[in-house]
């Protein structure tokens, strides 16, 4: 041998670099090409990474002559090796690339053998084969380079290792997916960072991205996981579809990631690549190229499995933990051992230090396609997070509100991952929306009930005779309009509820005995009435609410252990007084919600760590509180209240996540405030009202589309500024009132047909006129009077027997009546006041337990006879 045969060192020139041989000529005259394999491909773009050559070629020249350059599928490991065997092949004697499919012995067999000029007989066997080709290769000129391109095989590589260790002449590359490796030095390759994923999109799309482009392609980019060859393709599809006209934006392109997934765009054609190429460049689809990147036949069932449950879960770190909880089967048996296997394979990435597992979106969208039992891979997921999002009454029975926040996240990103119906998904849906409803997010609410309501639509329609589909349908129209009406989308609320109660006839009818069925038809019953109650007919909603309190009555009476019929005639109960009072009969609705807090007494003493018990005790207290009030008890009325904000407070203490118990903590301040008020006592009023506005105030701030709690803050400035008004501040107080009608005039102008809001906006229009009054700018204060005067007209004209309505026109009248007294026009304040007055006295002569409606009549009285 000649001076060839000697190690290249790292730094110095290499004397096949100055030669340029085609050849070697080896002892005998036998000559080898330099070459013993084809070149592979040279990358088409090739941007930065020239750290990572530098790391690569120092490790190869070191002592350590094998590497192992792991990463997931398509992140770049196979550009880089090629580009290193371009760069540097000068420096090598002899050099290989082959491509390992499933053997890394069969692959150097297949391409080695015949340049090294090896004959083998038929008989010979593989060991023998690879003995024979292992030292020729031995007797090679120092330094070789032999890359072995996707030896992705644990076990193939563990059988090879040592046959590859023999070659101390050659620098041995392998690109792996395999992450641990123990004998091996591994250098980890990842995606390109931001700006130089920006150029590869550039180069290959051919423009260069815009601002706002750029801020989409970053989420596109995030959307495929930082994926290098999928940002490559992506790039060369969209630019097939733009290249004269714009067909398909980039915010399209990430409106089909977000909504179908990376293997369901809405524009595709077949690009060419270089990826996994065998002799030519390959031409297909993004997805078809993208769904052959990894191939589940390489795993186990149980493998599979839980590769199936992380596709579906987010594509986020989850720690092992988390994941032991949510894998609670014997079909996830060895959990441990599996996720660390697949995390060595290269499948998910594994943190050490956190014990977290993540799987890429890639990995997730092709085991969404590829895996024929996906949903049947997850059945054990989606019933754990049902049982973890069990609601009963008020909280999440299953789990801590903070857990709840995280599972529901997961359930959500479940429920996106399948296109099919299931009775399972079907509950996990309402499950999550329920979990939206319970902490305030109704826009959340709202879309999984509308999923949930499309899923078990599909279901029945496959299956009309199955009565429990028939049952989940009911429920499904009652969940979405309990959502419409807090959204104050009171018709279509209406609509709903009449399809749920109609079912819910039809269930009762064909099976009278059936209990659930019974309760079923009460809910709808009681959702019917408050409807109609928010739509100001009183008449109907009282007619819906004796009919659910009879069917209330039948349950408790024939079973009253039963703590279901026992809360549901509490709330039947509810119902009953709160009609009652705003149709003026007090005596009754008194007697009603007496009833009602007897029964949330029983229920709470029964069940003291229920809190949807303590809750509705709470509530309770609250409609005693309102009532005594309004007949003149303020003393009674007082230590209701007190007792309301006392369980509220213990309630919100507990479980400051759940929206419910912050707002009625907040009403809870409202009461205590508009009572200390009543009672003379402005500077304690003032406190608790201050606290009504900072609860309201934070529940608008996280909840800006929850028009319950824009009302409510209105009704806290409202207040504020009866308060400072009383305390002789007409500044503070203007600025409340403004503030106040600011906030109506936008609900009602949001929601028209709401009268709730309507009457409100009125009563902001009563207390600015009164404000301008006081600072003597009766123009102003005349307009205002006006404007609530039309109001409370149009309102009393469309619900005659809404006695809150008709005191306000008395109201309104009796302003306008003082407006034009104080400016000198009797004969107008007198016609007023007349009007004011036959109003009044209609009210208290028709509700002689109003002590409010006596007042306003003798006040009324005393002006006529001024006159």
């Amino acid at each position: 041998m000649n001076d060839q045969n000697r190690n290249v060192q790292q730094g110095e020139k290499s004397v096949y670099a100055e030669q340029g041989d085609v050849h070697i000529t080896y002892a005998g005259e036998r000559e080898i090409l330099r070459a013993l394999t084809e070149s592979p491909f040279r990358p088409e773009v090739f941007l930065g990474r020239e750290d990572d050559l530098d790391a690569i070629k120092k490790s190869l020249f070191s002592e350590n002559n094998l590497l192992l350059v792991n990463g997931n599928g398509g992140v770049g490991k196979t550009s880089i090796a090629s580009t290193y065997y371009h760069r540097y092949q000068h420096e090598y004697a002899h050099t290989a690339w082959i491509l390992s499919e499933k053997s890394i012995a069969n692959a150097m067999l297949s391409k080695l053998s015949t340049p090294l000029a090896l004959q083998f007989e038929n008989t010979m066997p593989t060991e023998k084969r690879l003995e024979l080709l292992l030292m020729a290769m031995d007797s090679l000129n120092k330094p070789c380079l032999l890359v072995i391109d996707n030896a992705n095989e644990v076990e193939d590589l563990e059988k090879n290792y040592q046959n590859l260790r023999r070659c101390s002449n050659f620098h041995l590359l392998l690109t792996t997916r395999i992450t641990e490796f123990e004998q091996a030095e591994l250098y980890r390759i990842d995606g390109l960072p931001e700006n130089q994923a920006l150029a590869l999109f550039e180069k290959h799309y051919r423009k260069t991205l815009q601002d706002d482009e750029v801020a989409i392609f970053k989420q596109i980019r995030t959307a495929v996981g930082d994926n290098t060859l999928v940002v490559e393709l992506l790039a060369k599809n969209i630019y097939q579809f733009n290249r004269l006209k714009a067909h398909y934006s980039l915010a399209n392109l990430l409106n089909d990631l977000q909504s179908k997934g990376l293997l369901a765009l809405s524009k595709s054609q077949a690009v060419g690549t270089d990826y996994q190429s065998k002799g030519s460049l390959r031409k297909e689809k993004p997805e078809d190229i993208i769904a052959a990147m990894y191939d589940l036949g390489e795993l186990s069932s149980k493998e599979t499995a839980i590769l199936s449950v992380l596709s579906v879960l987010p594509a986020e770190s989850i720690g092992f933990n988390t994941l032991e909880t949510l894998l609670p089967s014997p079909m996830f048996e060895n959990l441990e051992s599996n996720l660390l296997f697949l995390a060595q394979k290269g499948w998910i990435e594994y943190n050490e230090d956190n014990a977290e597992f993540k799987c890429s979106p890639v990995i997730q969208e092709i085991t969404k396609k590829k895996n024929p039992q996906l949903l049947d891979d997850c059945q054990s997921l989606i019933e754990t997070l049902i049982e973890k999002l069990n609601y009963e009454g008020c909280h999440i029975t299953g789990s801590s509100y903070e857990d709840a926040a995280l599972f529901s996240r997961y359930a959500e990103s479940v429920a996106a991952g399948f296109n099919e119906s299931h009775s399972n998904l079907v509950i996990l849906c309402e499950r999550i929306g329920v979990y939206h409803e319970t902490t305030g997010n109704l826009d959340k609410a709202l879309a999984f009930f509308k999923y949930n309501n499309y899923l078990v639509q599909k279901l029945y329609a496959y299956y009309p005779s199955n009565v429990e589909l028939k049952g989940a349908l009911q429920i499904s129209y009652s969940n979405l309009g309990h959502v419409y009406k807090k959204l104050e989308n009171l018709e279509l609320a209406l609509e709903l509820f009449a399809e749920s109660f109609e079912l819910s006839k039809e269930l009762h009818a064909a099976y009278p005995t059936d209990v659930n069925f019974k309760c079923d038809l009460a809910i709808s019953l009681q959702r019917m009435g408050e409807t109609h109650t928010a739509l100001g007919n009183l008449e109907q909603a009282l007619g819906f609410y004796g009919n659910n309190l009879e069917l209330s009555q039948e349950l408790y009476a024939a079973d009253p252990p039963n703590i279901r019929f026992k809360n549901g005639l509490a709330c039947s109960y509810q119902c009953m007084g709160e009609t009652h009072t705003s149709l003026g009969n007090l005596e009754l609705a008194l007697g009603f919600f007496e009833g009602f807090n007897e029964l949330s007494l029983d229920l709470h003493a029964a069940y003291p760590t229920e809190v949807g018990f303590k809750n509705t005790l709470a509530i309770s207290c609250d409609k005693l509180g309102e009532t005594h009030a309004a007949l003149g008890n303020l003393k009674q009325a007082l230590g209701f209240f007190e007792n309301f904000n006392h369980l509220e407070q213990d309630l919100y203490a507990a479980y400051p996540s759940n929206v419910e118990f912050k707002g009625n903590l907040a009403i809870s301040y409202e009461r205590l405030g508009k009572t200390h008020f009543a009672l003379g006592d402005l500077e304690q009023a003032l406190g608790f009202y201050q606290d009504y506005n900072r609860l309201e105030s934070e529940l608008h701030a996280d909840y800006p589309g929850n028009v319950g709690f824009k009302n409510s803050l209105a009704i806290s400035c409202q207040f504020l500024g009866n308060t400072h008004a009383a305390l002789g501040d007409l500044v503070q107080t203007l600025d409340f009132y403004q503030a106040c009608n600011h906030l109506e005039n936008e609900l009602h102008a949001d929601y028209p047909s709401n009268v709730g809001f309507k009457n409100q906006l009125a009563v902001s229009y009563q207390f600015l006129g009164i404000t301008h009054a006081a600072l003597g700018d009766l123009g102003q204060a005349l307009g205002f009077y006006k404007d609530y005067n039309r109001l409370e007209s149009e309102l009393h004209a469309d619900y005659p027997g809404n006695v809150g309505f008709k005191d306000g026109l008395a109201v309104s009248y009796a302003k306008l009546g003082g407006i034009y007294e104080q400016t000198g026009d009797k004969e107008l304040a007198a016609q007023y006041y007349r009007l004011a007055h036959a109003l009044l006295t209609e009210l208290a002569d028709n509700f002689p337990s109003y002590v409010e409606f006596k007042n306003h009549l003798t006040w009324a009285e005393n002006k006529l006879a001024n006159f």
